[in-house]
């Protein structure tokens, strides 16, 4: 303890100097509309019977980037999508809502960038019955989400991991801006299913990984009327999302080339 009050040795930095590399899951597991203001519907109770259960889709690990990395764009358009990532500490299987507080590690900021102009090259036609009328005709099926949210740069991640004992996530704000202008501003309390439910329903489907990330979805956008059509110009500009005491991401966009 002789040296703990003398002056530090080395090169010293300022923070802004200093790089933050992201966390790096073992897997992204994303919720997909879990916002009732996405759903349109009127109220979280509407929104339920609307839904049914949660709903997930996949973000591969590899598309993962940091604070102040570069996002790229597609011509077609993009839109941010704010979410609180939940940081999975062990390998997670059928357990029950009142026991997920035991399997969760912390929770980081999360952008879950979207293309939502990319999303119509994975639709197709095929002949399938008719629920309505029991006929068997051609019929447009809406494909998965992968050219529309599996791109290069389309997840950028917190470096830190914010602990349970440190936050409570009811009515945490949570908002997203690109070149400048506010596109997402809503709270937690907008979720249609809670964090317990979403990992507890997840872990009856798939063991969930140890160090991977289950998203919780986003919140509404303020000039949505259709909230999955909802696109921007793709234009160089700063694209930001934050949760109150969570964290934020600053990341600038530039428009792919070539395509």
């Amino acid at each position: 303890m002789e040296n703990y009050f003398s002056e530090p040795k080395g090169e010293s930095y300022q923070i802004n100097e200093i790089k933050q590399v992201p966390f790096l899951p073992s897997a992204i597991i994303c919720t997909l509309t879990n916002s009732y203001i996405m759903t349109g519907a009127e109220s979280k109770e509407e929104a339920r019977e609307m839904l049914g259960s949660p709903k997930f889709f996949l973000k591969l690990p590899s598309i993962v980037i940091g604070n102040k990395d570069t996002i790229y764009a597609p011509k077609s358009g993009i839109r941010p999508e704010v979410e609180i990532g939940v940081v999975i500490k062990e390998n997670t299987k059928n357990i029950d809502k009142n026991q997920v507080k035991d399997y969760i590690l912390g929770y980081v900021v999360f952008n879950d960038v979207t293309a939502p102009g990319e999303f119509k090259k994975d639709w197709y036609y095929a002949k399938r019955r008719d629920p309505n009328d029991g006929e068997i005709k051609k019929m447009l099926i809406r494909g998965n989400h992968f050219r529309n949210k599996n791109r290069d740069t389309f997840a950028p991640l917190g470096s830190i991991i914010v602990t349970p004992e440190d936050v409570k996530i009811e009515g945490l704000k949570m908002r997203s801006y690109y070149a400048g202008n506010v596109i997402q501003e809503g709270t937690t309390d907008e979720f249609v299913f809670s964090i317990e439910e979403i990992i507890s329903e997840l872990s009856k489907i798939v063991t969930i990984p140890k160090f991977s990330i289950v998203s919780t979805g986003t919140v509404g956008y303020r000039e949505a009327s259709e909230a999955s059509e909802y696109k921007i110009d793709a234009i160089n500009g700063l694209m930001e999302v934050e949760v109150e005491k969570i964290g934020k991401l600053s990341n600038p966009v530039e428009i792919e080339k070539n395509l």
